[in-house]
């Protein structure tokens, strides 16, 4: 009898995790939904911008920003965080580019022999 008494509560165990779990897949649907809306809100924007503004204007745009951006402390300094990244970047490869250059203008070795 014990036996039937474990099955029972395993089997009442199981009907609750089935449940719980719909109802969790209702909420993170709900939840994408949301995401969604405010994601496809922004592309929209985003899309009528380039449709009608020019290249030079969406850069002035962008720096415009990112002016305004670095006024704010944590932002500022995040700003500048990438832009140190940007110049360690470009450096490694200009070093890169060098190392190559001399690298080409130096003789073959000479075999052994």
């Amino acid at each position: 009898m014990a036996m039937g008494d474990r099955f029972d509560q395993l089997e009442m165990r199981r009907r609750q995790l089935l449940l719980r779990s719909e109802r969790l897949r209702a909420d993170l649907a709900a939840d994408q939904r949301i995401v969604l809306e405010a994601i496809g809100g922004v592309d929209k924007v985003i899309g009528t911008a380039r449709r009608l503004a020019s290249p030079v204007l969406l850069a002035g745009g962008g720096a415009l920003l990112l002016g305004l951006f670095k006024r704010f402390r944590p932002v500022g300094f995040a700003v500048r965080g990438l832009a140190w990244i940007s110049v360690a970047k470009r450096l490694l490869t200009v070093l890169t580019l060098i190392r190559a250059a001399t690298a080409s203008r130096r003789p073959p070795p000479e075999p052994g022999p």
